[in-house]
């Protein structure tokens, strides 16, 4: 619906020219208020200061001749505000605990027995460092 809507208001403007021309008045006219809007901070001066510059704006857009006015569209590119980040290798660390038989060497015990060297189940723990591939993502400019 928008889209259809700024086709009609573009055909609309680009249509007036060419019909201000066809109907062999050249040049165009425009009304200047006599009062400006009576808001907070507007002065007589200000008025007259903005119809002096407007009629020199349309004096130096003027020009006489058979040359038609087009109105061109700028075009406007608007960044989405996002940027994307490409993906990296990382790497990430695997806890790991395992049990496993540990000897125990002869000792002496508190009571003064002599207990024999034996193996004893032991808990052991580590890891390693494994590679990983973190993907892209999008994230704010």
């Amino acid at each position: 619906m928008r889209v259809a809507l700024g086709l009609v208001l573009l055909a609309a403007a680009l249509a007036v020219p060419f019909a201000a021309a066809d109907a062999g008045d050249r040049r165009v006219q425009h009304v200047v208020p006599d009062r400006a809007f009576s808001g907070p901070g507007w002065r007589f001066r200000d008025v007259d200061n903005f119809r002096e510059q407007y009629r020199q704006e349309q004096r130096r857009v003027r020009h006489d001749g058979n040359g038609s006015v087009v109105i061109v569209p700028q075009v406007v590119v608007v960044s989405p505000g996002r940027c994307w980040q490409d993906g990296y290798w990382d790497y990430q660390w695997v806890p790991e605990s395992y049990a496993t038989n540990a000897f125990v060497p002869g000792q002496w015990s508190t009571e003064g027995f002599w207990i024999e060297g034996h193996y004893q189940q032991a808990w052991y723990e580590g890891g390693y460092y494994q590679p990983l591939w973190v993907p892209g993502y999008w994230t704010r400019c």
